[in-house]
């Protein structure tokens, strides 16, 4: 019912017991009011018929015992005497006769008003010659009287005397009911007031939870058993309530900090991987420069072995180049001292993927032991199913059954047995390669080490370099003496000028590798400081939230 959605909680308490008790009073009234008018109908009818019956009779009697002259005032003196027995009822009887030839008359010496009958009475009269039928408002009894020439004695009582006393009972009735109706409504209404006046603090209560306010309780003094529940369950609500909104608002709080820091942490990252990428390129352009001069190095020192024998005359062009060569070579130093850094790291990198590979050879071989054992558990079980096998035969018909179980188990030990055979060719070809790559990681492993004994040398050979250049600037006078010892010399300085350069290059290649993973991480770092920024947005937007409640601090409460 849709309607009932606008109505209070009270006019949808008391309406229908209103309802109920004006339909129970008003049918009580109606039934009580159409028996008591049915019982006064029969009253009447049978006071009539009665009278009918006396009458006839007193009839019968004057006219057997009383002369002619008298019966009329006789008569009359018994009618009168009829009336008055009515008269004590409250009643006014008529009373008159139907003739023969349907003409309605009254007594000779009995007068009174005569009401008048349709055609449909009177025929239906004359048909019954005795009973009672009901007429525009009246009750006529009538009975057929020899005695009177065949005429019909006639007494009528109208509708309204006789149903009088049935009207002031319903009247009463109606003022009862009335009654009953008003004040029973009134001890509904406080009733239900007394009882819906809780439920109602209860709404106002739930009403102010619903916009935030968490202080609210009840606290009934006087109220029923139920009614104390509610306020109890409500209370604990509250308080849960209250409690969760509060740990949300201390959660909220940690959030927005270590998002905060979070942020904060993820931009110096990303400053510190813009410093790094800038460092790297700043390397990598240092590397291509030491190709470069390498590759000059070399030309200079193969011109010079080429022109040792005018170095004589040139002894201030040496002494100039000489100077270069010395700061060619520091660079080249420490551009050698970077390169083992970088080499002693990727010879870390290469024992620890050993590491972790020779430890995926040995979980192999353990995968190869439990096969081994499933292939030891499959061969038990082929040989369980023959032995089942042969005593089923033995004991014929009725080990059919058990016959076949024993060759479906054989089958799935071989099954499994297959199985086990697949998986160990597999293991071992993943061995067979694990090992391939151990032995690949060994030979790199012993290169990388050959590298690093070379570029150790070609440090050495730098210091060498850097010693005699640092000779030849200060004995230039004495280049002349040792022109042939600077002449082989520098066939050993072209190898091993080329040896820098190839290892130059390849210290180039790791730089960019190292930018490239720098640029991931520097992305990674901003992807991070966007996902700081949202958890931080998220955050405030939840504290925002939360500020609408209105709590006690758990500290007070």
């Amino acid at each position: 019912m849709p309607f009932l959605h606008k109505l209070s909680l009270r006019t949808v308490l008391i309406l229908p017991i209103i309802l109920v008790i004006i339909l129970s009073s008003v049918i009580i009234a109606y039934f009580s009011y159409t028996k008591n008018k049915q019982i006064t109908v029969q009253s009447t009818e049978q006071q009539l018929q009665a009278s009918v019956e006396v009458i006839s009779e007193k009839i019968t009697m004057l006219k057997a015992t009383v002369p002619k002259q008298q019966f009329d005032k006789k008569l009359s003196y018994a009618l009168t005497q009829n009336k008055n027995r009515f008269r004590s009822s409250s009643l006014s009887p008529i009373q008159f006769k139907l003739t023969k030839d349907q003409t309605i008359e009254q007594f000779t010496e009995y007068r009174n008003s005569i009401p008048k009958l349709s055609k449909n009475n009177i025929k239906q009269i004359i048909q019954q010659r005795q009973g009672i039928i009901q007429d525009q408002g009246m009750m006529i009894a009538f009975a057929q009287q020899v005695e009177l020439d065949g005429a019909y004695y006639i007494i009528a009582l109208k509708d309204h005397d006789y149903l009088q006393p049935v009207n002031s009972y319903r009247i009463m009735l109606v003022l009862i009911t009335s009654i009953t109706v008003i004040v029973a409504s009134l001890v509904g209404f406080f009733t239900i007031r007394r009882v819906t006046k809780p439920i109602l603090y209860l709404k106002d209560l739930m009403g102010k939870v619903s916009s935030g306010d968490l202080r609210a309780r009840i606290g009934l003094s006087h109220s029923s058993k139920e009614l104390n529940l509610l306020e109890s369950g409500f209370n604990q609500m509250v308080d849960r309530l209250h409690s969760i909104i509060y740990q949300l608002e201390e959660s909220a709080n940690r959030v927005t900090i270590s998002s905060e820091r979070m942020r904060m942490t993820a931009s110096d990252s990303k400053s510190a991987s813009e410093q790094i990428a800038i460092a790297m390129e700043e390397v990598v352009g240092g590397s291509e420069v030491q190709v470069k001069s390498a590759e000059r190095v070399t030309n200079d020192v193969i011109k010079i072995a080429n022109r040792m024998d005018q170095v004589s005359h040139s002894i201030h062009k040496v002494k100039e180049s000489s100077q270069i060569a010395f700061r060619k070579a520091k660079t080249g130093n420490q551009l050698v001292d970077r390169t083992v850094e970088q080499i002693k790291l990727v010879n870390g990198s290469i024992e620890n993927t050993a590491q972790l590979i020779h430890s995926l050879n040995e979980k192999s071989n353990q995968i190869d032991h439990i096969l081994n054992l499933i292939q030891e558990l499959a061969n038990l079980t082929n040989l369980l199913s023959l032995n089942a096998t042969i005593e089923a035969a033995r004991a014929g018909e009725h080990g059919k059954g058990f016959s076949v179980v024993a060759q479906e188990v054989k089958k799935l030990s071989n099954q499994s047995g297959q199985a086990v055979l697949k998986i160990k060719e597999i293991t071992d070809e993943i061995r067979n390669e694990t090992e391939d790559v151990v032995m690949a990681m060994k030979n790199g492993l012993a290169e990388l080490k050959e590298g690093i004994d070379m570029v150790q040398q070609t440090e050495e050979a730098f210091a060498d370099i850097t010693n005699a250049v640092s000779i030849v600037t200060g004995e230039t006078e004495d280049v002349s003496k040792i022109v042939s010892h600077v002449h082989s010399q520098t066939k050993d300085g072209v190898l091993q000028i080329s040896n820098i350069s190839a290892i130059s290059q390849d210290f180039a290649r790791s730089i960019q590798q190292v930018t490239a993973a720098s640029e991931e991480q520097q992305a990674s770092m901003e992807e991070m400081l966007n996902e700081a920024a949202a958890l931080n947005d998220l955050s405030n937007k939840l504290e925002k939230t939360l500020k609408n409640f209105s709590i006690q601090s758990m500290v007070n409460k």
